[in-house]
């Protein structure tokens, strides 16, 4: 038996296939439906609905369970994909996590398992954490038509309550404190500068996805409908000079462009029950481990 799954490659795609739908039936990836309710009932103008077929991004992320545990994955969110060990997992070579709170900052201590990280602290509110490698190994994309080494860092942060936040991440999401009602209003920063007019994907865990562009001042606002956690992820890259690297073992590792890929991750409280979550997908090294057997 030969095992599939819809991800051809191994390696983060670091690009988004949007689907510009506008006012159009919602996508529910979980039943394969479609049902007749248009997003101008509580979405901004702005926001896109996803292809359910779009390429998605490779991402990391928190969760925390109703006890406060906090759980740390890698895959992508919306299809219930996690990365596993032996394979994607073992890339972080340098993976650190920072527990921001009123009393300072601390190390995060997490602990590897099959399909994700426990966090050993229980945050409070108002607290954040942070996470990020930057020695994720370097591997080859396509871009611009051309093929070139991607010096990638993924990054994180969860927060407890959407208070303003300042950015900590080379490339982060925070929200701004701007809250009505159910519409949440965030700003995207690039080295501690807002960026404008980039794309930035929510994503539920039932499988529904929505796209909006950040304004002139990285800021972007998302009607959250459900209870429960969601994902925001954002992608950049950095094609003003290539360089080196000092790897961990000393020696330098070249690249062509800079890749970057944050999200901000939450859970609400309140609102409608939330969907069921999405099937769950196997990553591309898992389905290839399968097929070896």
């Amino acid at each position: 038996m030969q095992f599939r799954a819809a991800r051809a490659t191994a390696e983060p795609s670091l690009g988004i296939l949007v689907g510009l739908i506008g006012s159009a039936p919602i996508a529910n990836k979980n039943s394969g439906n479609l049902m007749k309710k248009t997003l101008s009932t509580w979405l901004a103008g702005s926001a896109l609905l996803l292809a359910a077929n779009s390429v998605q991004a490779h991402q990391i992320w928190f969760e925390q369970s109703p006890d406060r545990t906090m759980t740390f994955y890698y895959g992508e969110y919306d299809e219930n994909m996690l990365e596993v060990t032996p394979g994607g997992m073992d890339r972080f070579k340098a993976l650190e996590g920072q527990w921001l709170s009123t009393a300072g900052t601390a190390p995060l201590t997490m602990k590897l398992h099959r399909d994700h990280f426990t966090v050993l602290q229980k945050p409070g509110k108002q607290d954040s954490l942070l996470a990020a490698d930057k020695q994720y190994p370097i591997f080859q994309v396509k871009d611009e038509g051309k093929t070139v080494n991607a010096f990638w860092t993924p990054a994180t942060r969860w927060v407890s309550d959407f208070s303003a936040r300042e950015p900590e991440l080379d490339l982060d999401i925070v929200p701004t404190g701007v809250v009505n009602g159910d519409q949440v209003e965030f700003q995207v920063f690039h080295l501690h500068d807002p960026l404008g007019n980039v794309p930035v994907k929510m994503s539920s865990a039932s499988g529904w996805v929505l796209q909006a562009n950040t304004d002139g001042e990285g800021k972007v606002s998302f009607k959250l409908p459900w209870k429960g956690t969601y994902v925001l992820g954002i992608e950049y890259r950095d094609r003003s000079e290539g360089g080196e690297r000092a790897g961990l073992d000393g020696n330098k590792e070249k690249y062509d462009i800079l890749a970057y890929s944050s999200s901000l991750s939450f859970h609400k409280a309140t609102g409608l029950e939330p969907l069921p979550r999405a099937d769950s997908t196997l990553p591309a090294s898992e389905i290839a481990r399968l097929n070896k057997k």
